[in-house]
Parts: C-alpha cells; sequence; structure tokens
C-alpha cells in the first residue's frame, strides 16, 4: 500500500473512495490527429453529457491515459494516426496495470476493414465505430462503456476495501492478528533476498486490566488507540505494527537487529512521556508498557519460525524486570 504501512486505516479510506464522480456521465479521452473529426466526436459526447479529454496523437493519448488512469471511463482511439496508431496504443494500454481496465472504442475509416476490426479486438478494444457514425450511435456506444467502467471501479474499490478490512483492527487501525504470518513470511523472504536482519518487539500494556476495572471498558478503548497513535509516530514507512490481541502488540522492524529494535522501544516510551494520556474526567496518565525485543539473523538463515517465541522470552524477563521497560533476547 501506498503509504505508511502502521498507518493502513488512512489508505483503506482512501482506496475505498473513487477518485472523481462525474455526474451521470462520464469522462472520455478522445484521440485523432484529425482536429476537425476529434471536434465532431467531442461535440456528440459533450452533447450526451459527457466529460471530454483530448488527445492530438496515440503518443499524447497513451501518456494521459496512464496519469488519469483513475478518472478516465473511456477511450475513443483513431486506427490510423501518425507515429504510434491507434492499435499500438491499445496494446501498451494492456501492459499498464492503472489503465489495462479502461475500455477502448476504436474509430476504423472502413465498414469492410475486417482486419483492423479483428486486430483491435485481439488487442483489447470492446468496440468500434466507422467513419462517419451517427452521433446519436456514437453517445450511446460510450455512455454504456463509460457506465461499465464506472461500476467495475466501484466494484475494485468495493473489494479493496473488503481487503483492507479484513486485515485490520477495527479499533485501532493496525493490523490484526490474522495478517501477521503472511507479513512474517514476507519479511523473512525479504531479510534473506537483501541479506539484512530484521526484528519482531512484542509490546504489552502494564496493569492494563486495572484501567478496565477502574475507569471502564470505554476508555480502555481509548487508551489503545492513544498508545496505537503513538506507535505509527515512532516507526519507519518500511516498518509494520499489529495489534496482536487485546492489549499486546507486535511490530516487525526491517533492517533492524535486536538493539535497534531495543531503541525503537525506547522512542515510544519518549513519546508516550512526551503525551501523556488524559481521561474523560481530565486525570492525565502516562502509559507504561513492557516490551521484548528480537531479531532473526543472517547466521540462522533468517529464520520467523522461533521469532515471535524469542521476542516473548524477552517480554516476560521484562515483566519480571519491574515492568515498563524494553528487553532484548
Amino acid at each position: 500500500m501506498l503509504l505508511v504501512e502502521a498507518n493502513v486505516s488512512s489508505v483503506m479510506m482512501k482506496d475505498a473512495t473513487p477518485a472523481i464522480e462525474w455526474g451521470h456521465g462520464g469522462l472520455v479521452l478522445v484521440a485523432d490527429d484529425d482536429a476537425d473529426a476529434r471536434c465532431l466526436v467531442v461535440r456528440a459526447l459533450e452533447k450526451g453529457r459527457l466529460h471530454t479529454m483530448e488527445a492530438r496523437n496515440g503518443d499524447e493519448a497513451l501518456a494521459l491515459a496512464v496519469e488519469h488512469a483513475q478518472t478516465i471511463d473511456a477511450i475513443m482511439l483513431d486506427v490510423q494516426m501518425p507515429g504510434m496508431t491507434g492499435f499500438e496504443v491499445v496494446k501498451q494500454l494492456k501492459h499498464v496495470p492503472a489503465a489495462a481496465h479502461i475500455p477502448v472504442i476504436l474509430i476504423t475509416a472502413s465498414a469492410t476493414d475486417e482486419d483492423d476490426i479483428v486486430r483491435g479486438v485481439e488487442y483489447g478494444a470492446i468496440d468500434y465505430l466507422t467513419k462517419p457514425y451517427p452521433p446519436a450511435v456514437l453517445s450511446a456506444k460510450v455512455r454504456r462503456a463509460c457506465e461499465r467502467s464506472r461500476n467495475e471501479r466501484r466494484l475494485r474499490h468495493e473489494l479493496r476495501f473488503a481487503e483492507l478490512h479484513a486485515m485490520l483492527d477495527p479499533l485501532t487501525g493496525l493490523f490484526n492478528r490474522w495478517h501477521f504470518e503472511g507479513r512474517m513470511r514476507e519479511a523473512t523472504a525479504y531479510a534473506r533476498r537483501h541479506e539484512e536482519p530484521f526484528s519482531a518487539v512484542i509490546l504489552d500494556l502494564d496493569e492494563f486490566k486495572s484501567v478496565n476495572d477502574t475507569h471502564g471498558h470505554e476508555e480502555g478503548d481509548r487508551v489503545l488507540v492513544h498508545f496505537a497513535t503513538a506507535i505509527r509516530a515512532v516507526l519507519r514507512g518500511e516498518d509494520i505494527a499489529f495489534r496482536y490481541g487485546g492489549d499486546e502488540f507486535v511490530l516487525l522492524l526491517r533492517a533492524c537487529d535486536a538493539k535497534r529494535a531495543v531503541e525503537v522501544g525506547e522512542r515510544l516510551r519518549r513519546r508516550l512521556h512526551e503525551r501523556p494520556f488524559y481521561y474523560s474526567d481530565g486525570t492525565k496518565v502516562r502509559i507504561p508498557f513492557s516490551g521484548g525485543a528480537a531479531a532473526a539473523l543472517f547466521d540462522e538463515g533468517f529464520s520467523g519460525d522461533e521469532l515471535l517465541t524469542r521476542a516473548d522470552a524477552a517480554l516476560y524477563r521484562a515483566k519480571d524486570a519491574g515492568r515498563d521497560r524494553v528487553v532484548a533476547w
């Protein structure tokens, strides 16, 4: 995700919302080297309440399609253009993931040129029009392509939202425990490929049960959110945070040995000192926690199998040593 992964909840909302809504029409890229022909198409589309964007040749059409892939609903391409032809544009678009889904309608010069039609369909065009074409037919075909495109885009956003929602803890917005194993495998593979260590840190709030017992579960939830916010603030973009369960959190830190992992825990401690938590009655408290850190190292093959067990053992050492500290395995 384009993002600081520990703050993925904001990206979830961003990805779940289509970039631009164009009323009841759509946005169409019209590409034709003939200015007069292009103008006729644009007029017909705009009369049908469709918005347009123009390209004078294939190269310009491809550049605009890639740049505005999230907002263009359909593309109209003249087959014969100097330089990059309409066929070549369609072919290139299918190799650009962000733009591959945009429906393309080709404009041909002859109704009898079956080779052009077959070639265009093979490259990925969904339809064709033959010059001259009735404006009403043009508008109807393009509008249908826009509707299809917008429905598919909405489905993609809904699917992305559902996927992210399944990965996230709904209270804190951090990744949840069920997403941990997959990310651990990724971290292990990355460490082996780049021959650099990575660390796991288990964090556990001290005496959290007394918070719920004394102040109630609603205030306890606010404490957890405050703690998760502090975690986001101290992590790098390549680090990942999980709410592992209850008041327990896990960090996966890329290119980080155990000593540096402890330093991350200390940064979190300082952050919580600087930004104490306020209960609803105005009482100010610092949130204490204990942590255990362990590293997957080169001479052990960067194995992640025992990593969490080691970090958990270090956490118990921190608890036994008086709590409110981070200890390395």
